[in-house]
């Protein structure tokens, strides 16, 4: 038996987060378009034939602009340190950017081996493929290999199993067999009704928003949940709750769903929309949602 912990790091929108549900197997960790979609360290666990593979996704790296950026970026940079193995993933369709190169600098600072992955190679030439690792070859040192993948067309992804396998030392599972997070389940319905509102809304509201459950009561046939949803300025919370209260109810409903789906029974899901200003600020208020920074 063995076991190792592998980081996916990268800048926001490379494709982390599908890339981990890919590779666990298992809806874990929120996907959409928006930069920031993943504010906490998230461990996907699988296992394979004798080998338990434990997998960070990590917050997009990027400047910080509040408190709550400051945190997303530390878990990142701290998680380089806490890994067998990393995995330095890269959009190939993008040029390499500040942003990647400051990612390297960072990932050249602790011992940790590292391994390129090439994303989104579905919309990509063989001819393109080629471009990227040279130019992968002028900019960036030090790799032990590249991987070409698209994580969102399962191409190549098994390749991460073989690759990362080399790096593991420990002989024994850290999980038990049938684990396939660590997370709460309060904590991946925190993160189902936050998807639900990232993939409804758009502009400034996904950043601005954070989650609490305030109530739970379990019945033998049913779970009820009381859940509060904040944001920082009044036309925000008219956005969330929509015309007539529809946004807010087609945001209950597509959460409810799954979140049955999670835990094998009736859900009844009351939500309210309150007003924090300026939270992204306030260290008190950041760590009561559960985000030690």
């Amino acid at each position: 038996m063995k076991s190792g912990y592998v980081s996916l790091i990268g800048r926001p929108n490379v494709g982390k987060s599908t890339l981990l549900n890919r590779l666990i197997k298992e809806k874990l960790a929120i996907v959409s378009d928006k930069s920031g979609t993943t504010r906490e360290q998230i461990k996907g666990i699988t296992n394979i034939a004798d080998t338990q593979y434990i997998f960070f996704d990590t917050p997009g790296i990027h400047k910080p602009k509040n408190l709550m950026g400051e945190y997303m970026t530390t878990v990142s940079l701290n998680t380089l340190e806490e890994s067998d193995v990393i995995l330095f993933i890269l959009d190939g369709e993008e040029v390499i950017s500040t942003g990647d190169l400051f990612i390297y600098e960072n990932i050249l600072k602790v011992n940790t081996p590292f391994v390129i992955v090439i994303n989104k190679i579905d919309k990509m030439t063989d001819e393109d493929i080629s471009e990227k690792i040279k130019e992968i070859d002028e900019k960036l040192k030090g790799y032990s290999e590249i991987i070409t993948l698209s994580s969102e067309y399962l191409i190549g992804v098994h390749k991460i199993y073989d690759v990362t396998k080399k790096y593991f030392t420990n002989d024994i599972w850290f999980y038990p067999e049938d684990y396939y997070t660590d997370m709460s389940v309060n904590r991946i319905v925190i993160e189902v009704i936050r998807e639900k509102i990232l993939l409804n809304t758009r502009d400034e509201i996904p950043h601005s928003v954070v989650v609490e459950i305030t109530n739970v009561k379990t019945l033998p046939n049913i779970r009820h949940y009381d859940v509060t949803i904040y944001v920082e300025r009044t036309s925000q919370k008219g956005i969330i709750i929509g015309e007539n209260g529809k946004l807010i109810k087609k945001i209950g409903i597509e959460s409810r769903k799954e979140i049955e789906n999670l835990i094998s029974k009736k859900v009844n899901l009351r939500l309210w929309v309150k007003i924090k200003k300026n939270w992204r600020k306030d260290k008190k208020f950041i760590e009561e949602m559960g985000y030690k920074i």
